[in-house]
């Protein structure tokens, strides 16, 4: 269950699109000089970091909390990073690089204390120090993703397409002698990379994070270019244009902002790489860059490593069709208008011939495996790939067959501002052991207290039981306090944990180190009805061991949120 609320909360060619098109195939690598051998999918990225322990520790404890996000002022602004840079020594394949930068980096779901993804300045403290024409790294864990292959193999496509996006490969990267495992070695998205994909490298670059073109949403888009002016013009332009309810000029308001062309290219493969957590789907993880030569926007994805996978979006059953995602504003826009619709299944269909060539990517698939194999190679790792291969095989079939009535319907309204609205309360207590999560009769291995509110009703308890252990689902702790109803229902309150905060003392709720939620099972129908997440609030732990019948007690103590997905 906690791990599906993370999933979500948990971003041109001769078609057109944008910047210079790369050679087209699933391997098409475009420009970059040098630094294409930084990039090369065959070859493993050998990476030391070494750095005063204590700055270590800092640095993986640092994180963010939910309330920052949909909490407060919610969506007013761009979300701020509680991230810091720490002095290290960097060795990239033998190569050494004194005084680097070093920070955490990453949002809600890829967050993680024990294998932080990582960002390298290497010109912060040296300045003009750089490797192959490169002054950033970036390093992502790829916690959503045991195949640790969607984000090299998306970014393969988009750049096949012509759409502007970041190179990848792969590296193994140790820190003070420890072994952190397998990482996604991805291009930074800076000046540089402006640079390789456009003409005119000094135009507005921002990044979206739950950002869309309206009102409720504008504030968080955040200007990237530090030599240029955030007057936010073109943004308030698009956002206008878009707030106009006349769809006989649509195209013609668009036009001269948004390079349309391109935008159907960059909008077609986020819907062919099943990349649901980009701007169409999801309104998040991605980037703009105002052309100057044009004034005119153009889309570069990010944050893929939910690609060729199952939508958590589409678990409603009512839920929209896979052939288009249309959430973001102008993607529904452009569906729901007539030419606008039409240029988009066009341009769906000419890549479905022309880039997506299923022989060439499972061959990639098991090239790239083969890479990855040796660090991360088990079950997991294996089903992992093997989703993949299946969305691989079956996306062509399951496109052709929903258009094959004609374009599918959209019918799904513009969401609401997905923002944090507390409605009750939690406090709970657990006095259980080690080992016991997952038992057929929670009543049985412990006990607690019980006080939950929810909606202006009290979930009124006849029994509360409690169980402790590792979470059967990810690499974490899970605690419940469980409670069976007057109707026969039973209630849980769990609190998912990264290990490494799984020590007596109070440890914040927020949604990263510390997760939790309210749901109802019903054990007649075998329904599970979600309540709400565990918002502001606090963990006690007063004890915490780990070894099986070793005592688990403590309380929770929080608000109680919908959720807003």
């Amino acid at each position: 269950m906690a791990v599906a609320f993370l999933a979500v909360a948990a971003c041109s060619g001769d078609e057109g699109g944008g910047g210079e098109a790369a050679d087209a195939g699933p391997d098409a690598g475009g420009g970059g000089g040098d630094s294409d051998a930084l990039f090369d999918r065959d070859h493993l990225l050998e990476v030391e970091i070494e750095m005063a322990d204590a700055d270590w520790d800092e640095l993986r404890g640092q994180t963010r909390s939910i309330l920052d996000i949909l909490g407060g002022d919610c969506l007013a602004q761009p979300f701020e990073s509680p991230f810091t840079y720490f002095e290290a020594d960097l060795t990239v394949d033998g190569q050494r690089f004194p005084q680097v930068a070093v920070r955490k980096k990453g949002f809600l779901g890829s967050l993680s204390e024990e294998k932080p993804s990582l960002k390298v300045k290497l010109d912060e403290y040296v300045p003009g120090q750089e490797i192959a024409g490169l002054d950033k790294l970036t390093f992502n864990n790829s916690q959503q993703d045991p195949s640790y292959l969607r984000q090299c193999l998306a970014y393969d496509l988009f750049r096949a397409a012509g759409v502007p996006a970041a190179r990848c490969n792969f590296a193994h990267l140790t820190l003070n002698g420890d072994d952190l495992g397998l990482f996604v070695h991805v291009e930074s998205l800076d000046k540089e990379f402006l640079e390789e994909n456009f003409d005119d490298p000094s135009g507005k670059m921002y990044e979206g994070t739950l950002s869309d073109f309206r009102p409720e949403y504008d504030g968080t888009f955040e200007l990237k270019s530090n030599d240029v002016e955030d007057d936010r013009a073109e943004l308030d332009e698009l956002v206008a244009a878009l707030a106009e309810p006349d769809d006989s000029a649509l195209l013609e308001r668009l036009e001269p902002l948004v390079d349309l062309d391109a935008f159907d290219t960059f909008w077609a493969m986020e819907v062919l790489t099943r990349h649901w957590d980009g701007y169409a789907s999801n309104t998040n993880n991605f980037y703009l860059y105002v052309d100057p030569a044009t004034g005119r926007f153009q889309f570069i994805p990010w944050g893929v490593d939910g690609a060729f996978g199952p939508n958590p979006l589409l678990a409603d059953p009512e839920a929209p069709p896979i052939s288009v995602f249309a959430t973001g504003v102008l993607a529904r826009r452009l569906y729901l208008h007539p030419q606008g619709q039409a240029d988009y299944l066009a341009r769906l269909r000419s890549l479905l011939d022309s880039v997506w060539n299923e022989e060439e990517l499972l061959a990639s698939l098991d090239r790239y495996d083969e890479v990855v194999w040796p660090l991360v190679g088990g079950s997991a790792h294996t089903a992992a790939v093997d989703e993949v291969r299946t969305a691989i095989e079956s996306q062509r079939a399951a496109i052709e067959g929903e258009l094959t009535d004609g374009p599918p319907e959209w019918t799904q309204p513009l969401r609401d501002p997905l923002c944090l609205d507390v409605i009750g309360n939690v406090n709970v207590s657990f006095d259980t052991t080690w080992g016991t999560q997952g038992a057929a009769n929670p009543f049985a291995t412990g006990t607690g207290t019980w006080t939950v509110r929810a909606s202006g009703d009290d979930l009124v308890d006849t029994d509360v039981g409690a169980t402790a252990g590792d979470d059967p689902n990810a690499p974490k702790v899970l605690i419940s306090t469980v409670a069976s109803l007057a109707d026969g229902t039973i209630a849980v309150v769990f609190a998912q944990i990264e290990p490494s905060r799984y020590q007596t003392g109070s440890q914040e709720v927020d949604w990263g180190a510390v997760f939790g939620a309210v749901y109802i099972w019903d054990p007649v129908t075998l329904q599970v009805r979600v309540v709400g997440a565990l918002g502001e609030g606090t963990l006690q732990l007063d004890q915490t061991g780990r070894t099986s019948g070793a005592p688990v007690r403590g309380h929770i103590t929080a608000d109680l949120v919908a959720m807003p997905f």
